[in-house]
């Protein structure tokens, strides 16, 4: 398996979308997931024509065309011409997120189990390929080195020019037996290793183990961040900070069942932002004190007017940005809301916010009415429409917007 030929069509024009009116520079005529925009290149996997579309860690696609191969993709940013592909995928087998550095990373997963490691130079050439390494969750690279883990406990770390195999660690269950899932949160100053227990630090030389934390209930995980050594861990039913196999702080969430739609937003100003799903449909945006736990505001509930689509939240420069049939703007040191503002194109499905480097005007993008952008400054104000024909799966905002469906990719002009 290595790079083929190029198959599928580019139309390239300042031409309006059929059904949307919004004029796009280029569109890519095969649809996937744009997993990165790097150096001038849009890093795309096609789906594959076998299989029927699925949300996870990767895709396919029925009656894709002109041909969709399930193949990784690397798309010129401003003509959309395909630079080069590589391999191909059917049936129920796929490759899962790319991660792109100086090369491509990513592995190759059948229905039950990960197979290879892959590394791809800039080029599309083979560099290095492992039968070993394979794993669901997108492969971390930190100072030369790739990081990966897979379901089973098992961590692996890489040379990344070579792919010769540094170390291996089998991390245990708590009773010292059977394996134990695994996933990197971060690599610092060791590898953080998040597993259905707890936290796991691993030494990034040798791949010992620093320090272990298992949390102490059976309720499952539902997510983990780590910042400056402390690892922040969100249950069901608490938080809890922990660091060097100690736990420094936990909270209950007060007789409040959390559901699996919680997840950790961010921190900022020394606090810790946990967007939780509590009774019925509703969400709150909970602020703990990093350093002593206490839980200093609770937000208002908030609820999806579509039950296909959960309220979404996301964190930049002091601002939390909620999203449900509105989109909000609050103050992450007072917990005051700055602003707020309706989408006429119906109910935010995601909020994605821009890095500065790209940001322009722009603070924040929402995606609405499952086929419409909308662009806003830190105040509110809208700067920018687009749309594109068919649903969006994905999109990244760099010069342009780069936006993927089913069917095709789109560079839309900002």
């Amino acid at each position: 398996m290595g790079r083929t030929s190029v198959v599928a069509g580019v139309t390239v024009c300042g031409c309006l979308s059929s059904a949307t009116d919004t004029e796009y520079r280029w569109k890519y005529e095969v649809g996937g997931n744009i997993d990165a925009v790097s150096q001038n290149t849009v890093f795309v996997r096609e789906r594959s024509e076998t299989e029927s579309p699925d949300d996870g860690g990767f895709f396919s696609l029925s009656n894709s065309s002109p041909s969709a191969n399930g193949q990784v993709v690397a798309l010129d940013a401003e003509t959309g011409d395909p630079q080069w592909t590589y391999g191909e995928t059917g049936e129920m087998a796929g490759y899962t997120e790319l991660t792109v550095t100086d090369d491509v990373y990513f592995s190759y997963c059948g229905d039950d189990n990960c197979h290879r490691l892959f590394a791809l130079e800039r080029d599309g050439d083979t560099r290095w390929e492992n039968e070993t390494g394979g794993s669901w969750n997108r492969p971390v690279v930190a100072d030369g080195v790739v990081y990966s883990a897979n379901d089973t406990g098992t961590v692996w770390a890489f040379d990344a020019d070579t792919g010769d195999e540094r170390w291996t660690r089998r991390v245990r269950g708590p009773d010292g037996g059977g394996g134990s899932s695994g996933s990197i949160i971060a690599v610092a100053d060791a590898v953080y290793v998040a597993i259905d227990a707890g936290v796991v630090a691993l030494e990034r030389g040798d791949g010992s183990t620093r320090w272990r934390y298992d949390i102490d209930t059976e309720r499952p995980i539902l997510d983990t961040e780590v910042a400056d050594g402390v690892a922040y861990i969100v249950t069901t039913d608490r938080v809890v900070a922990a660091a060097d196999g100690d736990r420094l702080w936990h909270r209950q969430f007060e007789a409040v069942d959390i559901g699996i739609e919680t997840t950790i937003t961010g921190l900022a100003t020394d606090r810790l932002f946990v967007f939780a799903e509590t009774e019925g449909a509703a969400f709150r945006l909970f602020a703990f004190d990093t350093a002593t736990g206490e839980r200093d505001r609770v937000s208002e509930p908030l609820e999806h007017p579509s039950q296909e689509h959960a309220p979404q939240a996301t964190l930049r420069d002091g601002t939390v940005y909620l999203g449900s049939n509105q989109l909000h703007a609050l103050d992450v040191v007072t917990g005051n809301e700055r602003w707020e503002v309706t989408i006429d194109a119906g109910p935010i499905q995601s909020v994605t916010t821009i890095s500065a480097e790209t940001a322009e005007d722009d603070a924040v993008f929402v995606h609405a009415d499952g086929s419409r952008l909308v662009g806003f400054t830190s105040d509110g104000e809208r700067t920018w429409t687009g749309a594109v024909d068919g649903r969006i799966r994905n999109y990244l905002v760099d010069e342009s917007v780069f936006v993927s469906t089913d069917e095709a990719v789109y560079s839309l002009r900002r």
